[in-house]
């Protein structure tokens, strides 16, 4: 593995820890965490208690995306990995594992579950759209067998376990999101399966061939079409991932970067804003929810992202949170902006987001610009240093500073054991409050 794409995934591992943790008090990751700790075992929830490597997989990966804060990929189907892949791995992990060899594992993960994902993006108005949680399942099933050492035979069927049972949700429903963390418990089982013989078949019996439904994504005819599953073993896609700096979705990210761009350059205060104008391509035009009620409609939402940058002057999960829902400041504000159909944008997708941004004040000026990138591109990359104050801030949320610190040092030892590092982390988070389910009356442990 190249140093560069090494270095890339310490940087990966680190993100998604921090956003796990910074996650795990959301109302979706305690929902999550509540339900794994009913299955018990050994592996720690970011959200307090133990479960079996499995239910600890669908908790924690429910923590990382809780804050839409973990990194992506747009020619890979626009998925997220880390969050899949790495809730995955660290569940599944055997005892004793060193960071190094849990970091190879990890990239192997992004490599399948990114092709995977690169097969699985829309190629019609009307094809569906095949989340996260379906691709990263088959990364999920690819780096947890790397952890288990399953031979190439395993591995493959794994691999195909993961696909036969991957699960698909839309995006924008509250705490499904993505079936990520669906995803990551379909890739440990689908490896569990695997590695117990599951989907064997006797010497000389070939697998049978599946009209309608391949064995996997890479089975389907045209596949070897696709340069970047061609490119397997060559090129390293888990080196090309972005990092966010918005809580956010990303079809957001450019417009936030441009209006804070616009408002420096126009020298104006919220106050002064009469109107915030976004012309976006077509598939980002339902983000446009002006007063949220959920923490996932407020990451989907155009209006409240933008208020919040012009508001508080960040969008990061200090601002994109739960308190901030029904915050009446940035409501008016949110009523302000105004999103418009771009056709020329609607062939960006899935290469970049762009949008096109006007501000006018309430005394007549305007600005605007279109931005074709975002923080986190690679015209735009977040700096070393600001990508440690991002894990910082975010991890902090639920994990002293001291600790925060040493983690993310030792995330980056390859020959440290994974579970030493990890475990102050572990510790440090609060004991597990039970939670109850809407509309019942007994607590879920």
């Amino acid at each position: 593995m190249p140093e560069a794409v090494r270095g890339r995934a310490v940087d990966a591992l680190r993100d998604v820890v921090a956003v796990m943790f910074g996650g795990a008090a959301t109302t979706a990751a305690r929902h999550a965490s509540a339900y794994a700790r009913t299955a018990p075992g050994d592996s720690p929830l970011a959200g307090g208690g133990f479960a079996d490597p499995a239910r600890a997989a669908f908790a924690n990966a429910t923590a990382a995306t809780a804050l839409d804060f973990e990194d992506g990929h747009y020619l890979g189907g626009g998925i997220h990995p880390g969050s899949v892949v790495v809730a995955a791995g660290l569940a599944a992990a055997p005892p004793g594992t060193t960071v190094g060899d849990y970091l190879t594992a990890q990239v192997a993960g992004y490599e399948v579950g990114l092709r995977a994902g690169a097969l699985l993006w829309p190629r019609h108005a009307d094809d569906w759209y095949h989340c996260t949680g379906t691709a990263g399942t088959l990364g999920a099933a690819a780096a947890v067998a790397r952890l288990y050492g399953l031979d190439a035979d395993a591995t493959a069927r794994a691999v195909t376990l993961a696909w036969q049972h991957a699960p698909m949700a839309t995006f924008v429903l509250p705490m499904a999101k993505e079936s990520i963390g669906w995803g990551a418990l379909t890739g440990v089982t689908a490896a569990d399966l695997a590695r117990g013989g599951f989907l064997g078949l006797p010497e000389g019996c070939p697998p049978p061939a599946l009209p309608g439904f391949a064995a996997t994504p890479f089975d389907v005819p045209g596949a070897e079409d696709n340069d970047l599953v061609m490119s397997f073993g060559e090129t390293f896609e888990s080196g090309r991932t972005y990092f966010k700096k918005y809580a956010c979705c990303r079809y957001i990210h450019a417009a936030a970067h441009g209006l804070a761009a616009l408002l420096r350059e126009l020298g104006a205060a919220a106050a002064e804003i009469e109107e915030i104008e976004v012309r976006t391509h077509r598939g980002a035009l339902f983000l446009d929810e002006l007063s949220p009620r959920t923490l996932e409609q407020a990451q989907y939402s155009f209006p409240h992202v933008l208020a919040a940058v012009a508001l508080d002057g960040a969008a990061g999960a200090r601002q994109i949170d739960e308190e901030h829902l029904g915050d009446p400041r940035r409501d008016a504000l949110a009523a302000r902006v105004r999103l418009v159909h771009a056709p020329e944008l609607d062939s960006a997708p899935p290469s970049s987001y762009p949008s096109h941004v006007r501000v006018r004040t309430v005394d007549g000026r305007e600005a605007e610009r279109l931005c074709t990138e975002a923080p986190g591109d690679p015209g735009l990359p977040l700096s070393d240093d600001e990508l440690w104050r991002k894990w910082l801030d975010v991890m902090t949320l639920a994990v002293p500073g001291e600790v925060t610190e040493s983690v993310l040092d030792g995330l980056g030892d390859p020959e440290r054991i994974l579970s030493d590092v990890l475990s102050p982390a572990w510790k440090a988070v609060p004991p597990p409050e039970p939670a109850t389910a809407p509309g019942a009356s007994t607590p879920i442990r």
